[in-house]
């Protein structure tokens, strides 16, 4: 059995992505022949949220730790510095096989990075995203020195990158980025049986009634580009009057502006503005949906996608993220470019053809059992570890 330590600045559900996609990850490789030991910091940790997941994390073999931040915020909050876990992970990472660190532009990962060059102990780093270049228009100057001065260090340090897609590993490229490196989807688990009935959510939201709903599942950040899909509502429902916009997820910046867009049209009241579902409340959500809208800017996989699929949701994405090849290709759902107009007119269609969403549906649910299974994941990711502590390289490439 190899011994190997995950590094992650937070596990915080209400964040989602990297916390969802890690957590799920870990309990995976769990039951392969990996003794998996995952660290954290308390970054974003909420013990309403977190609690309940994180023991059944611990229930199937993980062994969770977590560690405070530093109590100035930038330091704390932005950086999760955490001087507890620099003192822990020198003690400990002798001990290892392997690690693999989540995520750059943090102490947490830069720290393990930096003694695992100097103990000659392999890592595998999963950038998570955050090499693509909408995402150096936040931050650009610190983004620029730290790029220069560490992070480029802990890029060309690593045994092997992985990415989620790629288009990820595309985006890492432009970076600059040359080493090893596989392609390894997000883990996440496939629960499209929730507890609670069919209309559920409606029953928890009146004011949706019988409407059909198209969902939106992800943080309401401006890169979502939730603007294009208001503009986008707005005509719709000005031609289809059962239509109902749901709104699920955390402020990131967008909110305001996607109500304003909504209110100036008249149709506030045909949208619901969830804030964030966890576990059962999102599954209750994508059983009630008649499609998932993801128009984003830019998203290294798409996790709401594939859920959403999962689930027997046809999902509209644009070109730009992850999953959007597997999308076409298996017929689960439309590829459309962002604009406002190509939007409506997608959505249009499909709530028109009730035969291509009932084929769209079992696509997806096909696509999810048969590419994205959690099993088949840790599978290649065991893989993965084996072949770069044998010191041959990645030799895996799942996509």
């Amino acid at each position: 059995m190899i011994k190997v330590l995950h590094v992650v600045s937070s596990l915080g559900l209400k964040q989602g992505g990297v916390s969802v996609s890690v957590r799920e990850l870990c309990r995976a490789l769990a039951g392969t022949d990996v003794d998996v030991t995952l660290w954290a910091t308390r970054q974003a940790y909420d013990p309403s949220l977190d609690t309940g997941p994180d023991q059944e994390l611990q229930r199937s073999g993980v062994k969770l730790q977590y560690f405070p931040l530093h109590s100035w915020g930038f330091l704390g909050n932005r950086y999760a510095y955490s001087s507890q876990l620099g003192k822990v992970l020198r003690q400990e990472i002798p001990k290892m096989d392997l690690l693999h660190l989540h995520g750059v532009w943090e102490y947490p990962t830069t720290i393990a990075a930096r003694i695992c060059r100097r103990k000659n102990i392999p890592y595998i780093l999963s950038p998570c995203g955050a090499l693509d270049p909408t995402g150096f228009q936040n931050h650009r100057l610190f983004k620029w020195l730290y790029g220069l001065w560490i992070e480029r260090k802990n890029l060309a340090g690593a045994a092997s990158l992985c990415f989620t897609s790629s288009l990820e590993k595309q985006y890492a490229y432009l970076f600059g980025v040359r080493r090893p490196s596989a392609v390894i989807p997000c883990c996440v688990r496939m629960n499209h049986t929730p507890d609670r009935p069919a209309g559920d959510f409606r029953g928890r939201h009146p004011e949706v009634g019988q409407r059909r709903i198209l969902l939106f599942l992800g943080r309401l950040h401006p890169i979502k580009r939730l603007d294009l899909l208001a503009h986008a509502f707005v005509m719709v429902a000005r031609r289809i009057d059962d239509v109902h916009l749901v709104i699920a997820g955390p402020e990131g910046g967008a909110g305001t502006q996607l109500r304003r867009i909504l209110s100036e049209a008249g149709l506030l009241d045909h949208a619901t503005f969830t804030g964030q579902l966890i576990e059962q409340d999102k599954w209750a959500a994508l059983r009630d949906s008649t499609l998932l809208l993801l128009p984003s800017e830019h998203e290294n996989f798409g996790m709401a996608a594939l859920e959403a699929m999962s689930a027997g949701v046809p999902v509209l994405v644009s070109p730009h993220v992850g999953l959007a090849d597997s999308v076409k290709k298996s017929g689960a759902g439309l590829v459309v470019e962002r604009d406002p107009s190509e939007w409506a007119s997608a959505i249009e269609h499909l709530l028109r053809q009730p035969q291509s969403l009932r084929s769209m549906r079992e696509s997806g649910r096909r696509l999810t059992a048969t590419e994205f299974d959690s099993r088949q994941i840790a599978d290649s990711m065991h893989q993965l570890y084996l072949s770069v502590i044998q010191n041959q390289g990645p030799k895996i490439h799942h996509a």
